[in-house]
């Protein structure tokens, strides 16, 4: 018989040709989920950078609460704001693309036809930082290490791979359970790689602060727990003068400093300390910045219109039993008031959503289409009639507070409710009491409001806040009854929809499925947004989803901000063209004396 390592080795170059001649195959530099990738296979930058930018200096941000760990991929621990930078991913993400990624790390990317598996050359010159080559070993490593010890997150993401082989020492060929999931390459492209001989003799799943060898363009230098961490530029980074990295990383170092709220992070930002907030309290953004700074041009706002903005939503756990009933989430929905919110408390800056994508082309319509129509029959047992029917639309701005009151009452009769001495009674005599989880105190003014109507109907609201470790160990084990939180989404949203809302994942510590959304509809379509062969396709299946969890009652999409409001310090500079899927720090820069000149 032949030695097992030799066998192994053959078994690895058959799958390697199998997989290469089962199909024809495409060979490129980058790739895109629908049309083709913007940038050719020789572009000399991204067209939202300046490719001269000058480097050097110290770029100061701020993040509230804490940190305990430098491993942003485990379920324990707070990872500290900007451990990114630690590590560069398999493939890389433009922000001026719906979803695109390219190749730093990898030079040569196969697919086939039939989407049965891709393979990853890795450029021959790319090195860890501490000088040790990337190989296609380093990648399996880092899938197995994400699979088997990373957060629930990576698991359900590479739910869909079936193995993964090192077929040389710079091609590494991953195979799929199916053709279907077109995401696949994408979903492996935005893989850490993680340097296997340095974390070969650690606990990968333990939370620490010592700083790891990374693959990225940054280091940590200095850092001290809960105050701050400071992270260099490699340089002698290998990938610096990439097309793609060309006019980024301009930043000798980054500090990011920890600050107990935003209101003591504004301050540090108006006394010079932090150099930009990418403000999200329209309080601030209208009265909190130094008015003598913003005349004299010291102090800088301005806005950038985004072309994928989130929508902040109020969350109910339905795996609490008052929860679980439906009549009591539509009733509070219909009490809610986010318009007063918006024109009383929020100075217009935010805008009314009415889907989990509102401000994007991927919207709720108010009426299902034929396309929808047809996803959503095969389920209409397990769906309310008036899905498809009647626009999901609660409390219409036509209706005054007192018709809004009076509807939710009649909800609650109808499920058995009853008021007795000014307190909501469910069916079995209970009284309904909830608490609203809270980390960030500027909340707490938007909700008191709320508090006071969901009062009005017998229902006593306690709305509490917690620093952010608390917050977030109390969400990994679903110990609320409220919470408000942003469902991120990309562009083109995929795979990561099955995390936030498949019935699989409802009680794994750690999923994002924090409303327990639980109907075979939601499952079905969730599964199948990326087998989605065009952007039409795509838009149906999300609307088709997203109509199935809105009228659960359990997510309420409340309001998003259409607008980027960036405030930054003169001495900061950024490219004449921004993108408009995100703001890049990484294209920013300090003035230089000759930026003054020509001011």
């Amino acid at each position: 018989m032949l030695p097992k390592s030799f066998r192994i080795a053959i078994s690895i170059i058959l799958l390697a040709a199998t997989a290469t001649l089962s199909a024809e195959t495409t060979i490129s530099h980058g790739i895109a989920l629908h049309g083709h990738p913007k940038y050719p296979a020789n572009y000399a930058h991204l067209d939202y950078v300046n490719p001269d930018a000058p480097k050097g200096g110290t770029l100061h941000l701020n993040a509230t609460g804490t940190f305990d760990s430098f491993n942003p991929f485990i379920l324990k621990g707070k990872e500290a704001f900007g451990s990114l930078f630690l590590h560069d991913t398999l493939l890389n993400r433009t922000v001026d693309e719906p979803l695109s990624k390219y190749g730093v790390i990898v030079n040569r990317i196969e697919r086939p036809d039939d989407n049965r598996w891709v393979a990853f050359t890795l450029n021959p010159n790319a090195r860890f930082q501490d000088g040790a080559p990337i190989t296609a070993e380093d990648v399996v490593f880092s899938f197995n290490t994400l699979l088997e010890k990373g957060s629930p997150f990576w698991r359900q993401f590479y739910a869909d791979i079936d193995s993964v082989n090192a077929s040389s020492r710079e091609r590494v060929l991953f195979t799929f359970k199916t053709g279907h999931n077109r995401e696949l390459p994408f979903i492996l492209g935005q893989m850490p790689v993680l340097a296997e001989h340095w974390w070969r003799h650690r606990d990968f799943s333990h939370s620490d602060l010592q700083p790891p060898v990374g693959s990225g363009p940054y280091r940590i230098t200095d850092f001290q727990p809960g105050r701050y961490v400071v992270y260099e530029r490699v340089k002698d980074y290998w990938a610096a003068d990439h097309p793609f990295n060309r006019g980024r990383y301009n930043f000798d170092r980054v500090r990011v400093d920890y600050f107990r709220d935003q209101i003591v992070a504004l301050e540090a930002f108006n006394n010079g300390s932090i150099d930009i907030r990418i403000e999200e309290n329209p309080r601030h953004w209208h009265q909190g910045y130094n008015k003598k700074m913003l005349l004299s041009g010291e102090i800088v706002r301005e806005k950038h219109r985004n072309q994928n903005p989130q929508t902040l939503s109020l969350v109910f756990n339905a795996r609490k039993p008052l929860l679980r009933d439906r009549p009591l989430r539509e009733a509070i929905t219909w009490l809610l008031e986010p318009d007063w919110m918006i024109n009383h408390l929020l100075h217009d800056e935010f805008n009314r959503a009415l889907s989990l994508f509102a401000g994007t082309d991927l919207s709720l319509p108010d009426m299902l289409g034929p396309e929808e129509k047809a996803l959503l029959i095969p389920y209409q047992d397990a769906l309310p009639k008036n899905l498809f029917t009647t626009p999901w639309h609660p409390a219409p701005d036509s209706q005054s507070s007192r018709q809004r009151l009076t509807y939710a009452h009649q909800i609650l009769r109808t499920a058995g409710y009853r008021i007795d001495k000014n307190k909501l009674k469910t069916p079995s005599g209970e009284s309904v009491h909830l608490e609203l989880l809270l980390h960030q105190p500027e909340l707490e003014r938007l909700f008191q409001g709320q508090r006071k109507r969901l009062a009005e109907a017998g229902i006593l609201l306690n709305i509490r806040t917690i620093d952010s470790a608390l917050y977030l160990n109390r969400v990994r084990q679903y110990d609320y009854d409220l919470i408000v939180h942003t469902f991120r989404h990309t562009p083109s949203p995929g795979t990561e929809q099955c995390n936030f809302w498949h019935s699989g994942v409802v009680n794994i510590p750690g999923s994002l499925n924090m409303a327990a959304i639980n109907n075979p509809a939601v499952d079905a379509l969730c599964n199948s947004i990326p087998q989605a062969v065009s952007r039409a396709a795509l838009k149906a299946r999300l609307n088709a989803m997203e109509r199935a969890i809105l009228w659960q009652y359990q997510v309420i999409p409340l309001f998003y901000m259409p607008d980027w409001h960036i405030a930054y310090h003169a001495r900061l500079r950024h490219p004449d063209t921004l993108p408009g899927y995100g703001i890049d720090l990484t294209t920013w820069w300090l003035r230089t004396s000759e930026d003054q000149r020509l001011d």
